[in-house]
């Protein structure tokens, strides 16, 4: 397990590929995930010289592409099918062992035209193309936990195409978008994970629904960071945990039936738990530990993200070694049982 960045927390700061990776070495960081569109200028020279870079510094690398879901910019399956076949090449060219994508954002889930389910249809329909080409090229293709698909449906649709190039970037976070609670998310999702936004969060009630917030220093916000690294360490020992800061807030619209009725899942003890958590972000914001929507407008972000970014660093780092290191004592433990 091996603590990253997710370069997008960074974007603000306009720093290209070999910059970010004099950040990830100067924050004593071991990779990176970075978007495919910092890469779109790199001769075929300048992308062997970066997958060289990565190696004798013995930094990972990870890609980031576009969503699948044709439904966004109006794509067909082919249109979508095809730019990704150029990104995955790119990916197995780089050692990057897999891709980051997304299925969309809030907005996709009370589109009439096409209805969700027609969506889900569509980009499953792009993964089983693609997770062929992904096995040709040994890259996976993860699909973000990304404020648009629930985790149940998220595991559904992984689980339709079947395939162990098809996984599941688990944000720790984005559960708190679609009123789910992110330890259980992280349970649901667990076996499907690959790769990790190490993301911290908070909700509190607003006019219209609740307020979610887009990043936190980690450990400050609502997210069960300790267990939920801990149930992945688990699943599979190998994941990277990526460090993603943002800010702002996006207001998720509960009180519109269009989104309310699209979470067809959601029990009356689900609405409980999540009120529950709303109770205590709303808590973290009146004693101030979280900004207000009107603090939250005045920050400058990139500012206030670049200087936390060594407490988010700490954090990740530490939480690993802890867990690490628990798992280590509890297997030798089992072991001098055994004996």
């Amino acid at each position: 397990m091996k603590v990253g960045l997710d370069a997008y927390t960074l974007r603000e700061s306009k720093l290209d590929v070999w910059e970010l990776i004099d950040w990830i070495v100067a924050h004593r960081l071991e990779g990176m995930q970075v978007s495919h569109t910092l890469l779109e200028d790199l001769s075929t020279d300048q992308i062997q010289d970066l997958a060289g870079c990565n190696r004798n510094l013995g930094l990972y690398l990870e890609l980031a592409g576009p969503s699948i879901n044709p439904c966004r910019g109006r794509r067909t399956v082919a249109d979508v099918v095809a730019e990704w076949v150029e990104l995955i090449s790119r990916a197995a060219a780089l050692g990057a062992p897999l891709a980051n994508t997304s299925f969309g954002l809030l907005r996709e889930r009370t589109m009439q035209s096409p209805a969700l389910e027609e969506q889900i249809g569509l980009t499953t329909e792009v993964l089983r193309q693609l997770a062929p080409v992904g096995e040709a090229h040994n890259v996976a293709i993860t699909v973000e936990l990304h404020v648009d698909l629930t985790s149940r449906e998220l595991v559904r649709m992984v689980e339709a195409v079947d395939s162990r190039f098809i996984g599941v970037n688990l944000d720790t976070a984005n559960a708190l978008g679609l009123m789910e609670d992110p330890v259980e998310a992280a349970e649901r999702l667990a076996p499907f994970v690959r790769t990790v936004h190490l993301k911290d969060s908070c909700v509190y009630p607003a006019p219209g629904g609740y307020n979610w917030q887009g990043g936190s220093v980690l450990g400050r916000g609502l997210v069960d960071l300790p267990t939920i690294v801990d149930i992945l360490y688990a699943a599979n020992p190998d994941v990277n945990l990526n460090i993603e800061d943002s800010g702002g807030y996006l207001l998720i619209p509960v009180d519109d039936p269009r989104f309310f009725d699209s979470l067809t899942e959601l029990t009356p003890q689900g609405v409980m738990n999540f009120n529950r958590l709303l109770l205590a972000g709303e808590q973290l914001v009146r004693t101030g530990l979280q900004p207000t929507p009107e603090e939250s407008d005045r920050m400058l972000w990139a500012d206030v993200i670049e200087g936390r970014m060594h407490l988010n660093a700490e954090f990740a780092r530490r939480l690993r070694d802890d867990v690490v290191a628990r798992h280590t004592q509890d297997k030798r433990n089992g072991s001098e049982d055994v004996a």
